[in-house]
């Protein structure tokens, strides 16, 4: 009998020390998988107490009822291996829906393309607090789901490792420290606009240059106020580029260290002697970004460099777009919608938003280029706008196309590259002219793709294609705006009609039941 009783109790005690073991390794493993041995001796002490309980109570196993017994419990533990294999293969190859008005949640066309182009293998290290580290890594393994073999990720807790940290100069819980070779950078705010455009600027051996005109009364790429350029800056500069401004009268050339000449938006003439210097800095291979800004009082401000244009067979047209359909989109008819890219050419060739356009004129294309001359469009305006030509009839609100007009759908944007005819240049001339330089202000550029597709065009005229891309979008505050009635038709069905009904089925059933 007190054999009996023994053998009672330790079957007890094993049987409550398989769940308390169960129950702290499943704890283990899930909380703290970098202790693999803490883990195994777990696994090895469970297996061995339900070992010792089976050897226990061997006779009492072999009946019938332990027989149906096992067989249920078999089918049990069969389902949940199932589930754990799939648990395993959904958290191996994890798949996500971003259900985000303007896709937050999905990483941008930009850092897929870095991250699929690395040129050396990259390490994150994220400095953290416990609570902090799965968000975190979550948000890492996006990055390097992206290339696995060159991302590695790694979690630290500053607690734990005060020496480490200390050295690598992190100060803030939440630090990402981003190692490429010898090279390293911080990220104190882990957003992918940060993250990407540390990346950007480890991935690359050197900045380029990109050479601002003044003089002419151009608005500066540093003023913030609603006219000025500081937010394509900022992108500019995002992508390692550096951004000076350049006065051709004052320092008489343009400098090998530009990689790019930007003549944006002057309002003013341009000296004679800065012409010369425009036209064989492009002629020997030159790179710059054009736009010619229209004079609603009929002038043309930056009329000395039509010709040097039209030599590279294009012709700013002196007329505004006009689009009537602007007016759908809350936006004046003097505000041109660009819908349609051109697939022939890196800047726009996976464009797919829209951009928007203010006091654009015409971009046309001179027939006749050279055979060593590529010019082409890459920019064009809806069918129904239509270049007008009478600014007083603009100026007093009259917007009506006239049989006159030219119509849509009309060039916005032209891109050139390659040689002119006898050219003994060592290398090819890139060149894009806008319709417009106020698409890329402070105020438009937030615009749909507008500031993407000044940053593009930036990229292809310096040979850096790479930075072609849909970059990072910022988070914005979604609201549901809703009107009188619709907010009174949610109030009535929410508040009113689905109570009601659930309680008149309740009602109904239970006087149905009640008739049974």
């Amino acid at each position: 009998m007190e054999n009996s009783k023994k053998k009672m109790e330790t079957t007890t005690m094993l049987g409550i020390g398989a769940g308390i073991l169960a129950f702290t390794l499943l704890f283990t493993v899930s909380l703290f998988p970098e202790y693999a041995w803490l883990n195994i001796l777990l696994g090895i002490l469970l297996i061995a107490d339900l070992a010792g309980f089976i050897v226990l109570n061997r006779r009492k196993l072999q009946g019938r009822a332990v027989a149906y017994g096992s067989h249920s419990m078999m089918t049990t533990l069969l389902v949940i291996a199932i589930l754990g294999v799939i648990n395993f293969l959904g958290h191996r190859n994890p798949g996500k829906v971003d259900l985000t008005k303007d896709q937050l949640h999905t990483l941008s066309d930009q850092t897929k393309k870095l991250a699929r182009e690395l040129r050396s293998s990259i390490k994150f290290v994220y400095f953290g607090k416990v609570e902090q580290a799965e968000t975190s890594r979550s948000f890492l393994e996006n990055y390097r789901a992206l290339n696995p073999s060159k991302i590695e990720i790694e979690i630290v807790d500053p607690n734990k490792e005060p020496i480490r940290t200390k050295q690598a100069g992190i100060r803030t819980y939440g630090t990402l420290q981003i190692i490429s070779g010898a090279r390293d950078s911080q990220v104190t705010e882990l957003t992918e606009e940060k993250v990407t455009n540390a990346l950007i600027k480890l991935n690359k051996d050197s900045s380029q240059q990109l050479c601002v005109l003044t003089g002419h009364g151009e608005k500066s790429f540093t003023a913030t106020d609603a006219e000025g350029f500081d937010a394509v800056r900022k992108g500019l500069t995002n992508q390692a580029y550096e951004i000076r401004d350049l006065n051709l009268v004052t320092e008489g050339r343009i400098p090998e260290s530009c990689n790019a000449v930007a003549i944006w938006g002057g309002q003013k003439a341009f000296f004679p002697q800065e012409v010369p210097l425009i036209r064989d800095y492009l002629a020997n291979g030159g790179r710059a970004l054009v736009a010619l800004d229209i004079d609603m009082k009929g002038g043309e401000p930056a009329a000395e460099l039509f010709p040097v244009l039209a030599s590279w067979h294009v012709q700013p047209g002196k007329a505004m777009l006009v689009d009537p359909f602007s007016r759908v989109l809350n936006l004046d008819p003097s505000v041109v919608i660009l819908p349609t890219f051109s697939k022939d050419n890196a800047i726009t060739r996976d464009f797919a938003l829209n951009a928007a356009m203010p006091f654009a004129r015409p971009i046309d294309i001179v027939p006749g280029a050279p055979a060593t001359l590529n010019v082409q469009w890459l920019a064009q305006s809806t069918p129904k706008a239509w270049a007008e030509g009478n600014f007083k009839e603009l100026a007093e609100g009259k917007v009506q196309q006239n049989p006159t007009d030219k119509a849509g759908p009309l060039n916005a944007m032209v891109a050139v590259e390659g040689k002119l005819k006898d050219s003994k240049a060592s290398r090819n001339t890139r060149l894009v002219v806008f319709a417009s330089s106020l698409f890329a202000n402070n105020n438009f550029s937030r615009l749909v793709g507008n500031a993407d597709l000044f940053l593009n065009a930036a990229s292809w005229v310096m040979e850096d294609e790479n930075m072609i891309s849909i970059r990072p979008k910022d988070a914005t505050i979604g609201k549901i705006e809703l009107s009188q009635k619709q907010g009174t038709l949610i109030f009535l069905v929410s508040v009113i009609a689905m109570p009601l009904l659930i309680a008149s089925g309740g009602i109904g059933f239970w006087a149905y039941r009640k008739r049974l």
